[in-house]
């Protein structure tokens, strides 16, 4: 029986990271993906990591990681040959994702209506740095410089010290994400395509994608003005690292009965009765104080027995674990995460496995990464002509007719569907002023405005264009409003803790026994089985989970500080496998039930640090801004206070480049900077250097002078730049809304361009119930005299 994507064909023309990102999460589900490399290979064949470093383009850490599931074929595009067959294959593809410069799109065989003008149902998904149009599209980028270019690394410090310049988390984060919303977009689209018979080009950028999960210090700014810092992380204590005999645990509180707990678990030692500690804000503003007596109990523990107890008392703690920890992990064994690549020149390497646990298993390791041009003589045989689709059916927003039960809140699981809602799904928020979700009571509002429900910024940034529906679902009637409107729903998602879906009767099982083709949506921090599914995580405490943050090197030193969060991931993980889970079941038939974790959701992105210590090398150490094999690539200080550049150079002819810029083209002969290895070998030299020509110079003035060369370059900004930004307002990323409460106020719209679909009309975020009556009428029918009984009763409000 066909299962998953089977069907879906994928033309896959990418060097990096971002574009086989995205069809790698097709290929894992069942698509075929034909990955077309130019004669000498994908870039990354090239990229490394190696084993013990001994270079091999067939068992580069990175290629072997990206590119399980897939066939290679080697085409030279620059040549006439190479462009038509490149044509006659998109003319069979429902689908072709590539990351090709914009300027030279047309010259590789890339333009999309010469392709469309063959096949008018084919999708083409552009994953650029900056995107097809607009003041930077032509610029050079590295992930070091989109990362601070988002205004992401504002608030993550050096763990050797806050004043030092910012950092980011290690590996290519700003393309995986990328890769995430492209494939979960074009994936949309593509079903679309197979409705009305009208493909489109999607235009996602990098830079764009990472600005759209905007983190609490866009909020900051959007809604009261003010800056978040590095500095000062967190407003609360505990909420860091704290070192064990053995290792790291990471510790929050951020509800008061958690902190109980944690003084009860000590032992209520008499420090805690200290005025300077008695509530959240005293803890925050006396975190150093606190730390002292902390640190001095938690050195008495191994890591994993303090990780542990903490969580059986329910406070949120997680382990600092390395990825040779994960691999033999017995939760995720139990769940069946780690996966074994059998490859013919790099052998049997373990690897991440899917992101979430499908009722109906579709994810599957099946082929290891591809040899250059294994499938050269089968591509024909590989892909289908399309079939014909009836015309005269107008193209819409994907989404469009798909109906979205959605009981999340917080994070996650809004992010989640609020993705669904810019594809076009029509969304009901389930809620009440019983259990109001978190985000309607945390977080700023307007400066000089009273708190309440429906004006908190984060609140109104994620759940734009929904409809809020107050039901009192601990009622039976209310619960039965709640089954009945599942009954007539597409998808249903939530992301509460282990169990509590269950004690509101709404477990997936009961889900689908309303509805056999609903699809299921759960996400919780450690998942719905397994020996850790009761544990509680936030968004923070799942990076050290995950992988993603090295163990210091430096006797006393902490790990990198996780700001950041889990919960966006896990909301585009989850909004990806919906529209997995919707478009298999317009191809095959059936439901889908998607158990999710914030922790596997998060180690995929962590693949380079996993596949290097797979391949038996030394962990990755804290790296800060820099590289393991690029140099010069870092963070370099520019004129005034706390201003920075990110300078990244991936080739010697970005090198040369840089040279020139600086006035300084004798330095490209230096013999400590005449290779890439070389200047690896003498990087701190090096860094202080180019750290002495940046000095006094502007950051953006800088910026646009060694842009003019080809040099990745971009300052590192924080929220009220990235509000700012010309390029990210020329692309109309921020949407000024109107909200009868907050009045109009900046958010975030949608991450992804497309060409022949309308965009979806910005619509605020709904007041508390709201849509009750209009949506119970619309959907289920209820008379006016019905929902009035349902008022007196308390049922709905």
């Amino acid at each position: 029986m066909a299962m998953g994507l089977a069907g879906i064909q994928v033309l896959e023309v990418a060097s990096g990271v971002a574009a086989a990102y995205a069809a790698k999460l097709l290929a894992d589900l069942g698509a075929t993906v034909v990955k077309v490399e130019p004669p000498g290979g994908d870039p990354s064949r090239r990229r490394g990591p190696f084993r013990k470093g001994q270079e091999d383009p067939e068992a580069s850490g990175e290629y072997l990681a990206l590119n399980p599931n897939k066939r290679s074929i080697v085409l030279d595009l620059t040549t006439p040959q190479g462009r038509d067959r490149l044509g006659a294959l998109a003319a069979r593809a429902n689908l072709l994702v590539h990351s090709c410069p914009p300027a030279r799109m047309a010259e590789w065989g890339l333009d999309y209506d010469t392709l469309a003008a063959r096949h008018p149902g084919l999708v083409m998904l552009s994953i650029t740095p900056y995107g097809l149009d607009g003041p930077y599209r032509d610029y050079a980028a590295h992930d070091l410089t989109l990362y601070h270019g988002t205004g992401a690394a504002s608030v993550m410090p050096d763990p050797r010290g806050a004043e030092l310049a910012p950092v980011k988390f290690f590996g290519p984060q700003t393309a995986v994400q990328a890769g995430l919303y492209g494939a979960t977009a074009a994936l949309a689209v593509c079903m679309d395509a197979l409705r009305c018979g009208t493909g489109e080009h999607l235009d996602v950028a990098m830079h764009e994608v990472n600005a759209s999960f905007p983190m609490p210090f866009f909020h900051e700014w959007s809604y009261t003005r003010k800056l978040g810092s590095r500095k000062s992380p967190m407003f609360f204590a505990p909420a860091q690292f704290y070192a064990c005999r053995d290792g790291f645990v990471y510790i929050t509180c951020p509800q008061e009965h958690q902190w109980q707990q944690l003084v009860e678990l000590m032992g209520s030692p008499a420090w805690c009765n200290d005025p300077r500690f008695a509530t959240m804000a005293e803890r925050g503003a006396n975190r150093d104080a606190l730390n002292e007596h902390l640190v001095e109990w938690t050195r008495t523990w191994s890591a994993e027995e303090l990780f542990r107890t903490c969580q059986q008392h329910r406070i949120a703690a997680t382990k600092l674990y390395v990825p040779t920890q994960l691999v033999a992990h017995e939760h995720l064994a139990e769940r069946n995460f780690v996966q074994w690549q059998e490859h013919p020149v790099a052998g049997s390497l373990p690897m991440p496995g899917a992101p979430w646990v499908l009722r109906e298993p579709w994810w599957a390791l099946r082929t290891p990464a591809p040899l250059l041009g294994e499938a050269n003589g089968d591509v024909e045989r590989l892909f289908q002509p399309p079939p014909a689709v009836p015309a005269g059916e107008a193209p819409a927003l994907p989404l469009a007719g798909v109906r979205v039960l959605d009981m999340t809140w917080v994070w996650a699981g809004p992010h989640c569907t609020e993705m669904l809602t810019f594809l076009g799904a029509e969304v009901l928020k389930i809620e009440s002023s019983k259990r109001p979700d978190v985000v309607r009571q945390l977080g700023p509002v307007p400066t000089g405005m009273e708190p309440g429900v429906n004006r908190r910024s984060m609140f109104n940034q994620y759940n734009q264009g929904k409809q809020s529906l107050a039901i009192d679902i601990t009622r039976p009637d209310g619960l039965a409003l709640v089954k009945r409107l599942a009954a007539v729903s597409d998808v249903t998602a939530s992301n509460f803790s282990y169990g509590v879906m269950d004690r509101f009767g709404l477990s997936a099982e009961e889900f689908q026994r309303i509805n056999p083709d609903i699809i299921v949506l759960m996400i919780s921090g450690f998942g719905q089985t397994g020996p850790l599914k009761e544990y509680i995580a936030y968004g923070q405490t799942v990076l050290p989970l995950g992988g993603m943050i090295a163990l210091p090197d430096v006797e006393g030193q902490l790990p990198q500080y996780p700001s950041g969060s889990g919960d966006p991931n896990s909301g585009i993980y989850g909004a990806f496998a919906i529209v997995a889970a919707l478009m298999a079941r317009k191809l095959h038939g059936g439901g889908q039930f998607i158990d999710a974790s914030l922790w596997e959701n998060m180690i995929p992105n962590a693949y380079l640090r996993w596949i290097n210590e797979a391949l038996g090398n030394a962990p990755y150490p804290f790296m800060g801004n820099q590289d393991p094999e690029l140099a010069p690539h870092n963070l370099y200080p520019a004129a005034g206070t706390d201003q920075w550049i990110a300078i990244a150079v991936n080739d010697e002819r970005e090198w040369q480049a840089l040279c020139r810029a600086m006035g300084q083209e004798t330095m490209a002969t230096d013999p400590r900077f005449a290779t890439m290895t070389a200047r690896k070998q003498h990087e701190d030299a090096l860094d202080a250097i180019v750290g002495k020509w940046t000095r006094t110079q502007d950051k953006w003035a800088l910026t646009e002078r060694l842009q003019q060369q080809h040099v990745p370059a971009f300052p590192s900004i924080n929220g009220q730049e990235l509000v700012e930004d010309p390029h990210l307002q020329a692309r109309g990323l921020f949407r000024r809304i109107d909200h009868p409460e907050v009045g109009t106020q900046t958010h975030i719209g949608v991450p992804w361009h497309m060409t022949r679909r309308p965009p979806p009309a910005p619509v605020r975020a709904p007041l508390m119930g709201e849509h009750t009556d209009q949506a119970l009428q619309r959907v289920l029918g209820l008379t006016t005299p019905e929902l009035a009984e349902l008022r007196v009763a308390g049922v709905i409000e």
